[in-house]
């Protein structure tokens, strides 16, 4: 087997460009360190396991992973693998922090245990490419770099360090092409796969863990993939960590370790230098078939339940022989000279020819400001784009106008009475229409959820930036549909003001109760069942069919909870003050006193929904590994 390149951490080297040519099909032996590669981190595990406790008190623990320990070099490729169930992507989790249950054993980042910086020094890989699919492979690369890195650069400076990074994965002859989607037309799924990882490098990640980064992926595609992060591995020094299913043999060639697991519990059936793996089974009398491939022959071997398996008897094997050998490795790593996180963070800093002082302790790296800038900046990008999403919002809105206006239409010259009829169904509908923000926000979520849990942006930032953008998507959706039904009313333009401040009030409202409900919400289906008693609530107790002057006793008190019942009395009242007998009819007050209690109310419930919806997105559908 040919010999792998690499290094110690933290080798020196004259600075200059780093090498950036476009991915070669080359022997990965070839490919040489570059001298401002900024990979110095190690990783250690120490008896990591994972136990799903049993259903009642008396029932026992199902054992997904016994102890498990390893070691993860510097610009080292290491592989994990084995039959389903046997806790491969549990390891994984355990040793990037992304584990959500509890576990135990010990994880340690050059030599010391994991802190908040950990999160900003390594990347993590899901099995799914979550990416928006109207921005560019360069706009996806540079969002983590802006918010990664921590540097006043030009913007000429940041399209340099952008672009090392693409061109060291090949991706620098798709810069400008969307990233795209099954509606959108884009890259395929191996490039989607480099732009996630391109994602990582561009952050400065010292680590990067990937579950199953061939998954999906044809063979052609996946070696690409593969042959992608050896490249980046061996000149950056930066180390990757996947867990991987069924790859060639010229996939696996590109590796340097092998965790190999076992199931029924998951246990370690080899762990060390792939290149030996082969002699290793051999001499317990399981070698390769000359014309087989290496990993397929391992799995088949260590798979319980396959004919002429021996998964008992390579576990025991390596308990054995190879356990005390890794204890020892895990030892000797511990005993080298340790590093901080900050210390990492800001000797990236320097050798990338940035500033080190310009480095925080701080598990996000750019400031509140910073974040709503970079987010904003996607965000707005991403709505420009989607012009099939704007015509159909705002196309929706002209019909939705048009349609209940025809029905309405002249309705100034009919009684008062079918006046406040047409008020209460244009709050209905703002109400009703609504609903159409939950999906968006629900697609949205998860990306969300993800590039928060990597220390991208807080989930404060994000909030803000949707709610701005969102919001004022559908308050203009709402206008649209407001103005078109007002001028086929035919009422007077003087009320127009009056109607519109309080149903913008009460749309408001509940565009954030609504946004509460999309936060909890599983799926978009499941949103709008939930969305669903709140908004008949709000509808029910109107004050215009169920009023304070008609409503039973025991249940007045919920006409005084719905912001349309507010809405409603004040629209009323603002343009009907003058006609007493109706203003009591419906138990209406017309009072100053009153109008300033319906907007402190209205206001309020809109801040009391907003509050509510930062609690339950950070408490609600978290990612759950």
């Amino acid at each position: 087997h040919p010999a792998r390149a690499r290094w110690s951490c933290g080798d020196g080297g004259p600075t200059h460009v780093i090498n950036t040519a476009p991915l070669p099909r080359e022997d990965v032996r070839n490919v040489q360190r570059d001298a401002r590669a900024f990979g110095k981190s190690r990783i250690a595990f120490r008896d990591l396991q994972f136990c799903i406790p049993g259903r009642t008190a008396a029932a026992p623990a199902r054992v997904i992973l016994t102890p498990t320990s390893g070691v993860v070099e510097c610009g080292e490729m290491v592989a994990i693998m084995g039959p389903s169930g046997c806790g491969k992507t549990t390891l994984l989790d355990m040793v990037a922090a992304k584990k959500t249950t509890a576990y135990d054993g010990e994880v340690f980042f050059n030599g010391l245990p994991r802190d908040d910086l950990f999160a900003r020094l390594t990347s993590y890989v899901p099995q799914q490419d979550l990416l928006p699919a109207h921005i560019t492979v360069y706009e996806a690369v540079k969002f983590v770099h802006e918010l990664r890195v921590e540097a006043n650069m030009s913007p000429d400076e940041r399209e340099a360090a952008v672009m090392d990074v693409l061109r060291l994965l090949g991706l620098d002859s798709i810069r400008d092409e969307l990233i795209g989607d099954a509606s959108v037309r884009g890259i395929s799924g191996g490039q989607k796969r480099r732009v996630t990882l391109a994602r990582g490098l561009a952050g400065g990640s010292q680590i990067v863990f990937a579950d199953e980064p061939t998954s999906g992926l044809s063979s052609t595609d996946a070696e690409t993939v593969v042959r992608a992060m050896a490249v980046a591995s061996a000149r950056t020094g930066v180390a990757f960590v996947t867990v991987i299913h069924q790859p060639r043999a010229e996939v696996m060639d590109l590796y340097h370790s092998l965790i190999l697991l076992t199931s029924s519990p998951g246990r370690v059936v080899y762990n060390g230098a792939y290149e030996a793996a082969a002699a290793y089974f051999a001499a317990a009398g399981s070698p390769v078939p000359s014309r087989g491939n290496p990993a397929d022959f391992f799995l088949d071997v260590i798979t319980p339940g396959a004919h002429g398996e021996r998964s008992n008897f390579f576990a025991q094997r390596y308990v054995e022989l190879q356990r005390d050998g890794v204890e020892k490795r895990v030892e000797a790593s511990l005993a080298l000279p340790k590093l901080t996180p900050l210390d990492v963070l800001r000797e990236t800093a320097v050798i990338q020819g940035l500033v080190a002082s310009d480095v925080h302790a701080t598990r996000i790296a750019a400031n509140f400001t910073k974040q709503l800038k970079v987010l904003m900046e996607r965000t707005l990008t991403i709505t420009k784009r989607n012009r099939v999403g704007l015509r159909l919002r705002f196309g929706v809105s002209i019909a939705q106008g048009v349609v209940v206006g025809l029905a309405f239409f002249d309705i100034a010259s009919k009684p008062v009475v079918s006046q406040i009829s047409f008020f209460f169904m244009l709050l209905q509908m703002g109400t009703i229409a609504n609903m159409s923000v939950m999906p968006e926000l629900i697609g949205t979520r998860l990306l969300l959820k993800n590039e928060e849990a990597d220390a991208l942006y807080s989930t404060g930032a994000s909030i803000v930036v949707q709610s701005s953008v969102n919001n004022t998507l559908a308050v203009t959706g709402n206008f649209i549909t407001c103005l078109l039904m007002f001028a086929f009313s035919q009422l007077s333009w003087s009320k127009f003001g009056t109607l519109y401040a309080w149903s913008l009030l009460n749309f408001l409202s509940v565009t954030n109760y609504l946004r509460c409900i999309a936060a909890i919400a599983p799926n978009a289906a499941l949103s709008v069942q939930t969305a669903m008693p709140g908004l008949l609530f709000f509808i029910l107790f109107n004050n215009f069919f169920v009023n304070k002057a008609t409503a039973p006793v025991f249940i007045k008190w919920a006409i005084y909870i719905s912001p349309m019942a507010w809405a409603i009395e004040q629209i009323v009242c603002g343009i009907y003050g003058f006609n007493a007998d109706l203003v009591a009819f419906y138990g209406y007050d017309a009072s100053t006193s009153r109008t300033v209690t319906a907007l402190g109310v209205l206001l309020g419930e809109m801040i009391f929904f907003q509050c509510l919806e930062v609690i339950l997105l950070k408490r609600s559908n978290s990612i759950v590994r």
